[in-house]
């Protein structure tokens, strides 16, 4: 569960980084393609980049921090000499539910949006008219002009007006290059990812972008500059906007109308699309890299960070002799992965192991005698056919408590191994178990 969490975490990042690129670097520029290319390819890319997995060979230094893929919590109670499961909605699950609410919320929406398109040509079918082979949709209701896929919606006043050749060439141009699928590539993007507001800067971008180029073609077309600036001051009035095709929107006008008069820039500029390279390479290494090698301590102590899914960070410090044990990934012929293509699955899933857990589990009778009660994390891996191997104490509470929890571990039965591009492999975990007597 967590582990697709962490793949959005690494996709959000990826946006973040690559947007802000954009922001500060290539917005004011009048490579208008280039960067409806750069916006589209970096989201894409972004999306992709946690199924990336590329691994590298060479000799390392151990950092202080030490990430384990940590399961969620097993609390268990002593009821006399009986242990009983305490269920809980964990962290992840709390917030895999509400971002599947946010997803379904969010996919909502766009349907409204599309089919609020929908009926607006449905109803409008008696007014079709055609210019150049466009399909010109005249509604009744007062929208401003807008395009979506093939068609050109307008409104009924506009259509005898003056201006209509203008604006029926400005979103030719929308259809000519494609803009509409753009916009829904964005909207399906904002679906995934509702709650990081890059996604949406994305959208509103992308949008200024085809409104640059759809003035630039127009322009092209033969309309007099002049004349079409004209136009764009008049389309700054009241009327209702739909949010998701391309359209005439005044808000975009006082930046479109900069954009027309402004110098195109030099070929120099192009040069920041080279620095890109340098960007791409950081944000792949960072995220789609696994290190292969020879691995050093830095330091005989070493820090052990626990993100425990139901209570706060714990930073731990352990022995160099502990670290070097549970790190088999120090030796080249048998790496220890956190993270794989198809994690390790206990049999019946992760409900069953805090079940199987908790059965076996006997609060220490000394310990319960003292009133003892604490939380033992205990790392271990599954090995390539399921094994489990390598546990160890990560942190302790109480020695019977610690003893009883290693034990518990032990026992567990062989797991469906994991797989990291299609190939079997050694995958570390730690399992928090709260010892609670009440």
């Amino acid at each position: 569960m967590n582990h697709w969490i962490f793949m959005l975490l690494e996709a959000s990042v990826a946006i973040t980084l690559f947007y802000g690129y954009y922001h500060y670097f290539l917005r004011k520029e009048t490579f208008f393609m280039a960067n409806r290319f750069y916006l589209l390819s970096t989201a894409g890319f972004s999306i992709l980049i946690p199924w990336f997995n590329f691994t590298i060979h060479g000799d390392f230094i151990q950092p202080a921090f030490i990430f384990y893929n940590v399961l969620e919590t097993v609390s268990v109670t002593a009821s006399g000499y009986e242990t009983r499961i305490v269920e809980t909605l964990s962290g992840w699950q709390w917030i895999l539910m509400v971002y599947l609410i946010g997803v379904i919320g969010s996919f909502i929406l766009l349907i409204f949006k599309v089919g609020r398109i929908y009926f607006i040509g449905k109803n409008a079918r008696s007014k079709v008219q055609y210019a150049d082979g466009k399909e010109i949709i005249t509604v009744d209701k007062a929208i401003v002009p807008f395009s979506f896929l093939n068609r050109i919606y307008i409104p009924a006043t506009y259509y005898q007006n003056e201006q209509i050749q203008k604006i029926v060439a400005h979103e030719k141009v929308h259809i000519h290059q494609g803009h509409t699928l753009d916009c829904l590539f964005y909207e399906c993007l904002i679906v995934l990812f509702w709650f990081h507001p890059i996604v949406y800067r994305y959208r509103t971008s992308a949008k200024e972008i085809h409104e640059y180029l759809a003035d630039q073609g127009a322009i092209r077309s033969g309309i007099q500059k002049t004349a079409y600036q004209e136009l764009l001051f008049a389309q700054a009035t009241g009327l209702q906007v739909l949010t998701l095709p391309n359209s005439f929107n005044y808000s975009l006008i006082k930046r479109r109308l900069l954009m027309l008069s402004k110098i195109k820039s030099s070929p120099f500029a192009t040069t920041k699309f080279v620095w890109l390279l340098p960007l791409f390479v950081v944000v792949l290494f960072v995220f789609a890299c696994n290190k292969s090698g020879n691995i050093e301590n830095q330091q005989n102590g070493s820090q052990v960070v626990v993100i425990d899914n139901q209570d706060s960070v714990h930073i731990i410090d352990v022995d160099k002799e502990q670290v070097d044990g549970n790190n088999s990934q120090t030796t080249e012929s048998e790496k220890v992965y956190i993270t794989v293509d198809q994690m390790p699955e206990f049999p019946g899933g992760e409900s069953k192991l805090r079940e199987f857990i908790a059965q076996q589990v006997k609060y220490p009778k000394e310990a319960k005698e003292k009133g003892i009660q604490g939380k033992v994390f205990v790392s271990f891996c599954v090995d390539v056919n399921g094994k489990i191997c390598d546990v160890a104490l990560v942190k302790g509470a109480y020695p019977s408590l610690d003893e009883e929890a290693l034990r518990v571990v032990k026992a567990q039965p062989d797991w469906k191994p994991g797989k990291d591009k299609g190939v079997p492999v050694k995958v570390s975990f730690t399992i928090p178990i709260s010892f609670q007597l009440k």
